[in-house]
């Protein structure tokens, strides 16, 4: 009677005796690896259709933009893109640049790569000769290649604050549309005479460094400056023709022994 009533509620006898039928462990573990798994690859396809929508709109504009990314690679694909204006990687924990950033010679305008771990750059960076802004502040870089500026005619500004550079490459002298030059927060202990030879500068920032002279000749090539920033350095006085054969404006000198 007891068997009748457990078979006619659909129980078998060995579920009614209390035993149940051994499942495959193994078939239950790959099953949730797979479960798993799954989440994660869709996270992959989304950040890499994020990636290709971000390279399809450069395409389309002209203009790649990163910003607030942890440790990325440089992303080589945008040396493919044609006509790029602008590249713009931002707070990326950007660790280097490859030498074929010069592919991008023909139309790169500007440059930006702020707030990254940049210890230099590679001497065929020297080829963009489209460059008009260069955006290097804030990273590690305590030497940039000595012929960096020579192919850079058309720089216009030039931002390489917030490093460690204790020398400025002499080429900065092939600039000649040079307007704005920011070297302040790094650790330069001399000018080369060059900049004073920028005849197109018109702001010049060199303060928090470690400069104790800037030179006899700065100042008569410096047709345009209007504003000298120099504060907390070592300077105990300024060229004479800093102040009577430049039009400079503002100077400020504030936290130097003078």
């Amino acid at each position: 009677m007891g068997h009748c009533f457990s078979c006619c509620n659909g129980v078998t006898d060995s579920e009614a005796n209390g035993s149940y039928p051994l499942t495959n462990t193994s078939e239950s573990g790959a099953a949730n690896s797979e479960n798993k798994a799954k989440p994660q690859q869709k996270k992959m396809g989304n950040l890499l259709s994020v990636e290709q929508q971000r390279l399809d709109t450069a395409s389309k504009t002209g203009v790649f933009a990163l910003q607030d990314q942890n440790n990325i690679s440089f992303p080589m694909d945008t040396l493919k893109i044609t006509g790029l204006r602008m590249l713009h990687i931002e707070n990326c924990g950007l660790g280097a640049v490859p030498p074929d950033i010069s592919k991008l010679a023909p139309s790169l305008r500007k440059l930006k790569l702020p707030r990254n771990k940049l210890p230099n750059l590679p001497d065929a960076a020297r080829e963009l000769a489209a460059l008009e802004l260069l955006d290097l502040s804030h990273n590690v870089i305590s030497q940039l290649p000595s012929a960096l500026f020579a192919g850079m005619a058309r720089l216009k500004e030039a931002n390489l604050s917030h490093n460690r550079l204790a020398i400025l490459p002499a080429s900065i002298s092939a600039c000649a549309q040079l307007k704005l030059l920011d070297l302040s927060y790094n650790a330069l202990t001399a000018l080369p005479a060059e900049v004073g030879l920028l005849a197109a500068l018109e702001d010049l920032d060199i303060s928090h460094n470690q400069l104790s002279d800037i030179g006899e000749g700065f100042g008569p090539g410096l047709k345009r400056l209007k504003r000298l920033a120099a504060t907390h350095n070592q300077l105990c006085g300024l060229p004479a023709g800093l102040l009577t054969s430049s039009p400079v404006e503002v100077i400020r000198i504030e936290g130097n022994p003078l």
